[in-house]
């Protein structure tokens, strides 16, 4: 378990591919179906980064796998 005093940054994923298609928009983005890391790992998208009481990512809701793509996407690892 981690605390919510750890820094969201520790669970930031920093994709530098997307593939596959577009399955919807936030704040008029794109959000695409599946990112690639720069070490060639696959992620699929899972939905928005939930908020805790103060407006602050609220990285306990993440389940393991899962990682934030800027600026509040989740994204799991692909099996």
């Amino acid at each position: 378990m981690v605390s919510r005093n750890v820094p969201h940054e520790y669970f930031l994923l920093d994709a530098a591919n997307v593939d596959g298609p577009v399955v919807g928009h936030l704040c008029d983005k794109p959000i695409s179906a599946v990112v690639i890391d720069r070490n060639g790992d696959r992620y699929h998208f899972v939905g928005v980064a939930a908020r805790d009481g103060c407006g602050r990512l609220d990285v306990m809701s993440l389940k393991q796998g899962e990682w934030i793509l800027a600026p509040n996407l989740v994204y799991a690892e692909a099996a």
